[in-house]
């Protein structure tokens, strides 16, 4: 099959294109920086010639080109809106001209905002508490829009914090790489709120493994969640870390940072019903391998 990834140089993405290699699909990667997997066209998504000449012959797109920092979106929302939702009309409007039938996504917990109730369910109330999740639930509602307006196949992936070995933002703001850096560094633990936050932690391989097989997914609308099925305190994510690699951490409380849900996990069985997908990593053996991978750095 050949596919279009946007924004394939990233963490996620980068595993992704390796495994759709790998399954024998020919791949094109749209991104702001270099990827050393794949075909790589360096461009913007809300660059419509660009998205537009290189969507010709493709038979699937897998959009993961959003900005991703809530805390950011707090502070400059209209960049968010900007890149996040007018992003994802550019590439749906290429697909539709082209005839492309099959349009993949990552989504968000952070569309539930606040949750009614844990674990979450993907029909549970959404309502977003800061502007990058607004913009995931706006893109999930344009996708399902082209969905029954031109009979496509779209695929919204809610997943909640993922982790793994290659994890590395600059500046990095996700608690595990924060984490073990901060620790082999000897350096100030920085926690916002007092630790007893809950979150749903997800491994890498776990992911990539649930996009490849939602590419089988029919006709129609799909949502779903993809959890690690475990909900661990943001404390016993150090106190894990502080085990696996022998060292105490220096622990540094702040004040919760608005916009931030005390608690954020799932119930993946619509994702085992659909795809018959399971996460088969566990939570400390994916904290291993992602200090490994540090450590070897």
């Amino acid at each position: 099959m050949n596919i279009l990834v946007t924004g394939g140089s990233g963490f996620l993405g980068k595993n992704l294109v390796r495994a759709l290699l790998a399954a024998g699909h020919h791949v094109v990667n749209i991104d702001k920086k270099p990827c050393d997997v794949a075909e790589t066209v360096i461009g913007d998504v809300l660059d419509a010639q660009l998205v537009d000449r290189h969507m010709t012959g493709m038979e699937a797109v897998f959009h993961l080109a959003s900005h991703i920092e809530a805390g950011e979106s707090v502070e400059l929302p209209r960049k968010y809106i900007e890149n996040n939702i007018l992003g994802t009309l550019v590439v749906l409007d290429a697909m539709r001209k082209h005839d492309v039938q099959k349009f993949l996504f990552s989504s968000s917990a952070a569309i539930y905002g606040n949750p009614v109730r844990t674990p979450i369910k993907e029909d549970d109330r959404t309502l977003p508490i800061n502007p990058y999740g607004m913009t995931k639930l706006a893109m999930e509602g344009l996708v399902s829009s082209y969905v029954y307006t031109y009979g496509m196949t779209g695929v919204a992936l809610r997943y909640f914090n993922l982790y793994g070995p290659g994890e590395d933002h600059q500046p990095e703001t996700h608690a595990i790489p924060r984490f073990i850096t901060q620790i082999m560094q000897d350096t100030e633990v920085t926690v916002w709120g007092d630790g007893s936050n809950k979150r749903d932690y997800i491994y890498i391989d776990d992911v990539v493994g649930a996009h490849v097989l939602a590419l089988n997914l029919p006709q129609g609308y799909h949502y779903m969640n993809l959890s690690g099925k475990n909900a661990t305190e943001v404390r016993e994510v150090i106190a894990l870390l502080e085990k696996i690699m022998e060292k105490t951490a220096q622990v540094k409380n702040f004040p919760p940072r608005p916009g931030d849900p005390i608690e954020l996990f799932a119930d993946a069985t619509k994702a085992k019903e659909a795809l018959g997908w399971e996460p088969k990593v566990a939570f400390e053996d994916g904290l291993r391998k992602t200090v490994e991978w540090f450590r070897s750095r």
